[in-house]
């Protein structure tokens, strides 16, 4: 039998009551059991009759149960380093089967708040483990995190495994905050001392894996965090390692140490019949004893009568040890009851010497491109030597014994396996451990050897080249790209060399022209500033990439991608600009370079709005291209363009002028768009690209006079006799009262309206209610407070003649829109008028419908006819009636529906929309946006129950809930009353 082998003799650890000098006793406290905990493994000792305790241990001795919890800080900056944990665990747990342990793995996830563990559940298959560890990460970023209220949820909620050696691995890169801590965003329930008191009482081994230095606030007590991760994990039998060190090494290291963890527990049960507020016990020891944790003497307190407590201490001790230095005693004391064990420990070395390997190649998790990788394993025996006979490898499953296995050979204490060519593919992960390697006397292995690799036969693939092979570009490009990505030994960006026109070779770090995207895995070069190339140059571009398999495993795998581009494209352009009415401008078409392009002949075509412009001149002269004989002519809104000459363009940076002229009466706020919408250069010989431009016309200062018109009712159904204010704008009018231009109002007979412009002017104190008011011309904005006595009643006003700029009634209804309003009574009316500086949005518009909305205030006619592939619309939605209309200038804060024959965008200029305020009816509301991200509020409040608010998605033709209205789009809200709807960002 195995166990009566020649090389399997006893180690024995012996407790006896030893002959040191007794204490006197009184009978209720009793030590009843004594374990010594070894290799996650408890031993119990045995009572024999005289109350001694023994225990007795092989050589051979299995190792024991293992509980592992992972505690991941899941913040976003965490998540490559859990992916390079979760990458190498696999051989973590199959090195840990290996050597004898009985594994189970958890998870705790923190980051800013609650932590859980991973169902609370400890799991022996390794799948499902690492499915836990594939989680997102997100948030954070805001150090200190709640690292303490991760290790306290592993250490309460976590169902670990009666006896098993329970283990907690900290990944963090951000230092904890704690009940002490002044972090506003990091509220933690423990303190600092209280974690490392309960992780040592409940003889917890602690590691911790951090970035060095690690993420901090000032908030936090940082220099605590750092003892806690770098000095304290020692005094749990663990220890603390950097990001840097790699998991595999990490591992590596982690498993010798489970090994050395030992714990004597001593059990005392409670036998006086009363409950014992505290029991101390205390332990001597020889000189061959070291305590490495545990209180002497330890307290534990609240015994109830009949209970057991147990006393533990970490402890060390020396092989082969002998005599009193080996020897201890254990004193327990309560109340006035005592009990007392003495014991001697002694732990003989083993004669029999086991054979013993080390892995010599691969490296543990290495990336190989040999096709076949030979494993290679020193086995040594110093003694007998090795039984070949015995030796066998397991690789991925498939148990190979030595000599039989074609591919083993093992000469000079070392074993190697060759794999067949082509066993192994590129991504297929290869582990082997040597699991058996007797010696001639039958002595066991010491201990299972165990190595993975990573096959990676295949270069870096290289996928959209830009710009596109054979493409014509026009102008330098500002970007020559190409994705490079490996998705197996990873790209190895040092490798990186772009080739331009087979002679100049660019590398990274070599040229800031040249760098590599990690977000999107592009390698981008900026010819600009470095070549000239002229028209009709194709450019030749290679590129070269190799990935991290190392030159000592066949490495590295490299390839190279090559394609070519052509230079023959103009860039022309129109600029944006701001100007007033009756103002002229040479409006300049812009270019760049043009004489490299040998330009000899032009059609241009331009669009812009003749309600708003008028065109006096074509100008070929100065900066712009002189020499050219150039004719035009104009049809509706289309400016069209001829130009020849004998003599190329020169490199000009003007094309050609527009002089225009800004209509007089052209108002505020309206724009033109001016839009090359087709040009043929050269015969169409020569390419180009453009941007269109727009002028925008800024708001005229004018004195001007308007009349309100009120109809007071007189509770009978009828009406009061009108009365009439007025409001308006001159050059010397100030705010109080004006006699020359201001008139006041006296209190009118009973049966006329009665209302008034309230005034407060020092200067005229017995005036406090004006019938006229002026305001200065030039100091916009303006408010008019216009206060109704008594009856509810009709305001009218011509809506027309009004002067350039914003005129708004109590910051809802457009003055310039509408003509009557019904005022209640009492009511204080505000008038505001605004002369914003006009500004442009843009909005997109799909294949087909578009529910979109204005991202500016429009003040020009005939806006539509300018976007070229729109065919219908826009149509509002009219609430209040729940009926459509069409709309020639939508209202702003509301959306409309337009068709349009392809997906188009367009800049639109006019009234910059900070917040707009708009009545909503019972039922569907059509509704926009303002000039930036927006949502709103509504008077009376939830009037817009939640879930109720839809924008249009044109892709799919289908509707979907929002929470954000968007510039340039429209949405339906469904309210379940009247009201107004305030949209702001």
């Amino acid at each position: 039998m195995r166990d009566l082998r020649v090389g399997v003799f006893v180690l024995f650890l012996v407790l006896f009551f030893s002959v040191l000098p007794s204490w006197s006793q009184q009978r209720g406290l009793e030590i009843t059991e004594m374990r010594l905990v070894r290799k996650g493994t408890p031993h119990i000792f045995t009572k024999d009759a005289e109350g001694d305790f023994n225990l007795f241990i092989t050589c051979t001795e299995d190792t024991g149960a293992v509980d592992i919890v992972f505690v991941l800080d899941t913040t976003g900056s965490m998540s490559s380093r859990i992916a390079a944990a979760r990458a190498n665990i696999v051989e973590f747990a199959e090195t840990m089967a290996a050597t004898g342990y009985d594994c189970s793995f958890g998870i705790v996830t923190y980051g800013d708040g609650f932590n859980l563990p991973h169902g609370g559940n400890l799991t022996t298959d390794i799948g499902t483990f690492v499915s836990w560890m594939t989680m997102g990460s997100w948030g954070g970023g805001d150090a200190p995190e709640t690292a303490l209220d991760g290790i306290m949820a592993a250490v309460d909620s976590m169902h670990w495994r009666p006896g098993a050696l329970r283990v907690i691995i900290l990944l963090t890169d951000a230092c904890f905050c704690d009940t002490s801590s002044t972090c506003y965003d990091c509220v933690s329930i423990w303190g600092g001392d209280e974690v490392v008191n309960i992780l040592l009482d409940q003889a917890i081994m602690f590691f911790a894996v951090t970035t060095w230095p690690v993420s901090c606030n000032s908030c936090a007590l940082t220099s605590f965090s750092n003892w806690f991760y770098q000095d304290f994990p020692e005094s749990t039998g663990g220890s603390w390692y950097d990001f840097s060190l790699g998991f595999t090494s990490i591992y590596a290291e982690i498993i010798p140490l489970l090994g050395t963890f030992q714990v004597i527990q001593v059990d005392v049960a409670n036998n006086t019949g009363e409950d014992l507020d505290s029991i101390y016990a205390f332990m001597t020891y020889g000189s061959c004893i070291e305590i490495l944790y545990g209180d002497n003497p330890m307290l534990r307190t609240d015994i109830p009568a009949g209970d057991t407590t147990t006393f533990f201490w970490r402890v060390n001790y020396e092989a082969g040890c002998t005599g009193e230095a080996g020897c201890f005693q254990v004193v327990v004391s309560g109340d006035t009851y005592v009990a007392e064990g003495s014991g001697c420990m002694y732990v003989p070395n083993c004669w029999c010497t086991p054979t013993v390997a080390e892995n010599i190649h691969p490296d543990p998790g290495v990336w190989t491109a040999c096709n076949p990788q030979d494993i290679t394993i020193g086995i040594y025996d110093d003694d007998v030597g090795v039984d070949e006979n015995t030796i066998t490898l397991v690789v991925n499953e498939d148990t190979l014994e030595y000599p039989s296995e074609p591919g083993m050979s093992y000469l000079n204490d070392t074993l190697i396996f060759s794999p067949d060519t082509d066993e192994f593919a590129s991504g297929d992960s290869v582990f082997y451990s040597l699991i058996d390697a007797e010696d001639a006397g039958g002595c066991s292995l010491a201990a299972p050897v165990s190595g993975w690799f990573v096959v990676d036969l295949d270069p870096p693939v290289f996928e959209g080249e830009y710009p596109p092979d054979g493409e014509i570009v026009g102008g330098i490009p500002t970007d020559i790209s190409v994705h490079i990505w490996d998705d197996l030994a990873g790209l190895d960006t040092s490798s990186l060399v772009m080739l331009i026109d087979g002679t100049d070779s660019f590398y990274i770090g070599g040229s800031e022209a040249l760098y590599y995207d990690q977000s999107d895995s592009t390698l981008h070069f900026n010819p600009v500033g470095i070549y000239t190339w002229s028209v009709g140059d194709t450019v030749d571009v290679c590129v070269y990439a190799s990935d991290f398999v190392s030159t000592e495993y066949c490495g590295p795998n490299s390839d190279e991608v090559c394609w070519s581009f052509t230079i023959d494209f103009l860039h022309l352009w129109f600029p944006d600009t701001t100007l007033y009415p009756g103002d002229d401008i040479q409006f300049s078409l812009l270019t760049e370079n043009p004489g490299r392009f040998m330009i000899r002949t032009y059609d241009l075509w331009v669009e812009y709005n003749p309600a708003v412009v008028y065109i006096n001149d074509i100008v070929a002269t100065g900066s712009a291209s002189s020499g050219f004989t150039v004719s035009w002519d104009t049809a509706g809104s289309q400016l069209h363009i001829y130009a020849e000459n004998t003599s190329p363009m020169s490199d000009v940076d003007t094309f050609v002028f527009i002089d225009f002229h800004i209509k007089d009466d052209a108002p505020g706020a309206s724009y033109t768009p001016v839009i090359l919408s087709s040009a043929v250069l050269d015969g169409g010989r020569v390419g180009y690209y453009n941007e269109d431009g727009m002028i925008l016309i800024l708001w005229s200062q004018t004195q001007w006079l308007k009349d309100l018109v009120f109809y007071g009712y007189d509770g009978e159904g009828g009406y009061l006799e009108p009365e009439v204010l007025s409001i308006g704008c001159a050059d010397l009018a100030t705010e109080g009262f004006d006699p020359t231009l201001d008139l006041i109002i006296l209190p009118p007979p009973p049966t006329k309206t009665e209302v008034y412009h309230p005034l407060d002017d020092p200067s005229y104190p017995a005036i406090t209610k004006l019938k006229r008011d002026y305001r200065n011309t030039y100091e916009l904005p303006i408010t008019w407070h216009i206060i109704t006595v008594d009856e509810p009643g009709s305001l009218y006003w011509n809506p027309d003649n009004w002067p350039d700029g914003i005129i708004m009634l109590n910051d809802v209804i457009d003055m310039k829109r509408n003509s009557t309003y019904l005022y209640a009574s009492n009511e204080t009316l505000t008038i505001t008028y605004s002369q914003p500086l006009p500004d442009t949005g843009n909005v997109d518009f799909c294949d087909e419908w578009t529910l979109a909305s204005l991202p500016t205030a429009i003040t020009v006619p005939d806006w539509v006819d300018f976007l070229e592939n729109v065919t219908a619309g826009p149509f509002e939605f009219d609430a209040e009636m729940q009926t459509y209309i069409i709309s020639d200038i939508p209202r702003i804060g509301f959306g409309f529906w337009v068709y349009s024959d392809e997906s188009s965008a367009y800049h639109i200029g006019g009234i910059p929309l900070t917040t707009v305020t708009i009545p909503i009816y019972p039922g569907w509301n059509l509704v926009g946006s303002v000039s930036e991200t927006a949502w709103f509020e509504t008077d009376p409040p939830n009037l817009i129950l939640p879930g109720n608010v839809y924008g249009y998605n044109c892709e799919t033709h289908s509707y979907e809930p929002v929470t954000e209205f968007v510039p340039g789009r429209g949405y339906w809200v469904l309210s379940v009353g009247t009201g107004t709807m305030t949209i702001h960002p």
